[in-house]
């Protein structure tokens, strides 16, 4: 995900969708899919949307806005911070409560690249459409006459 998420999230944004509505739109799978594979051995992996599906939805919803009104760039750096996030959220009110501190040790780690698992791809979809709906809003059409290659002149 890391690796491709530039050209996953330039593919996309040749969607005419605005980049709010396609970054929540990136979510959906993707919250499902992660889901699934860690609710397999519980009994919420026998269902095709898992129960934890609205609260990381609505979490991710928040994210989004957050990150659009502090005007935040470094998707890493977001992405980090909501992994963080994510594993406080599940030690204290999710899926980690009680359990003791090896196993928190052990499984934090995963619940971590869960969540940046889960916000990656969108947030670089947001962040690139507004940084390309905003280069658009600014730039005016040239009206110098061009070549046959598109070069003034």
């Amino acid at each position: 995900m890391f690796r491709f998420r530039k050209q996953l999230s330039r593919e996309m944004l040749r969607l005419k969708i605005p980049s709010f509505a396609l970054y929540l739109l990136t979510t959906v799978p993707l919250i499902i899919f992660e889901e699934d594979i860690n609710c397999m051995t519980a009994w919420c992996g026998t269902v095709v949307i898992p129960p934890t599906f609205p609260f990381i939805f609505v979490e991710m919803l928040l994210l989004g806005v957050l990150v659009l009104k502090v005007r935040a760039t470094n998707i890493v750096r977001i992405t980090t911070i909501f992994s963080v996030f994510g594993l406080f959220w599940e030690i204290f009110l999710g899926g980690l409560v009680g359990a003791s501190l090896l196993i928190i040790a052990i499984i934090g780690p995963y619940v971590a690249v869960s969540y940046a698992f889960i916000s990656l791809l969108p947030l670089n979809v947001l962040l690139k459409g507004k940084t390309v709906s905003d280069s658009a809003k600014t730039t005016t059409p040239s009206t110098a006459p061009t070549g046959p290659i598109g070069v003034p002149g």
